[in-house]
């Protein structure tokens, strides 16, 4: 039976199903397949079913992108050998031909890659469908080498946009010689007003200046933390900024529930996301915890879900694809597989090399799922 013999609702369905390398491949059994693969509202049902099939951009010693996908790691969740490395293979990134090396990840969302080349060109790609948009420069001179610059990457379903905020702020200069003292030195700084934010509007292809913002550059944490169409960072003791993608607008959420939990004068924060919920990573002193704001913008649904240390110098990446209770970590130099329940660390062992030569290092840089989707839809 022919691909075109499919009633068009069990075609939609068996390949709503399929991933999303292998439906590029699939476009040439038929037209109407090919036709069906590069529908948008098709597209968009694709995303949904593979939101959750994460991959992680894995950075390597030798400055190589590879890509890890965290199902491989499910079959080793409940194995009772404390001691024993978890084997991952990963597999090397390459965008563009010739390739383009890529000098940061910016950002991810619905499988589109916010990064930056050795040029300092912004662009958005898809590692699946190797298609590359350049974003366009900003109409305003970005500030020089004293200031320090960041951009954030998220989607907008109310006006189905993807949208990159651009802070930037001079620079502090600062005597501190520890995070701590920093983090105080800048909390009465007056410079934190002199933080500028842009936003850039895939859709209309434009940047709009929206002046003064709060976050502080500093406190950005390893990864970009987008829950609930928000972007967040930590500002200071008693609060996180978030700005809206909807609203396009600044506010606040507040922290005063730690006051009766943390001694503020002696702890490190840092802002994370755990699967779709918002997260603060709260170091005092050896002693590091994790808490988790069960219902978004409600103050008092804050939770502490690991009430103990966690390893020296591990941050927390992400959950693991099909458990709510193994987070990935990144450690000094290595990954981590975290069970919050058994209180256990492995070390994931990274494989896929050329046996004449493994990369020492190996660093999360960030996170991805696998999809259809393009920046050029946009492009009229």
């Amino acid at each position: 039976m022919s691909a075109s013999a499919f009633p068009p609702e069990i075609s939609e369905a068996i390949l709503l199903y399929l991933p999303a390398k292998s439906l590029g491949r699939f476009k040439s059994v038929s037209k109407t397949w090919n036709s069906l693969i590069s529908d948008l509202k098709f597209i968009k049902k694709h995303l949904q079913h593979h939101l959750q099939t994460t991959k992680l951009i894995v950075s390597s010693s030798d400055l190589s992108l590879h890509s890890l996908d965290t199902n491989q790691l499910l079959p080793y969740l409940n194995t009772n050998n404390n001691d024993e490395d978890i084997p991952a293979t990963v597999k090397k990134l390459v965008f563009g031909s010739p390739p383009i090396w890529l000098q940061e990840i910016l950002g991810s969302c619905n499988g589109l890659v916010l990064a930056k080349d050795g040029k300092c060109t912004i662009l958005l790609i898809n590692p699946t469908t190797q298609e590359l948009w350049k974003v366009p420069t900003p109409p305003f001179a970005l500030p020089d080498i004293d200031w320090a610059v960041s951009y954030e990457f998220g989607y907008d379903s109310s006006t189905d946009d993807y949208k990159i905020l651009l802070s930037f702020q001079r620079e502090i200069a600062s005597d501190s010689t520890d995070l701590l003292s920093f983090q105080r030195e800048v909390a009465s700084d007056d410079s934190m007003e002199n933080t500028y934010a842009s936003v850039y509007s895939l859709r209309n292809n434009s940047w709009k200046d929206l002046r003064i913002s709060p976050y502080y550059l500093g406190y950005c944490g390893f990864l970009p933390v987008v829950v609930n169409q928000h972007f967040h960072r930590f500002k200071d003791s008693s609060s996180i900024a978030a700005f809206s993608l909807t609203t396009e607008e600044f506010n606040e959420i507040n922290l005063q529930f730690l006051d009766l939990f943390v001694d503020k004068s002696v702890a490190i924060y840092e802002v994370v996301a755990i699967g779709e919920k918002l997260g603060l990573f709260i170091s005092v002193g050896d002693a590091y915890e994790l808490w988790v704001m069960e219902d978004y913008g409600v103050a008092n649904s804050w939770a502490r879900i690991c009430p103990h240390q966690l390893k020296d110098y591990s941050r927390p990446v992400s959950l693991v694809e099909g458990s709510n209770r193994d987070m990935v970590l990144n450690g000094e130099g290595n990954i981590l597989l975290f069970n919050m329940d058994k209180r256990r660390y492995r070390n994931v062992r990274i494989q896929g090399f050329n046996e004449e030569y493994v990369p020492e290092k190996f660093t999360v840089c960030g996170i991805y799922v696998e999809s259809l989707e393009s920046a050029k839809r946009f492009v009229k």
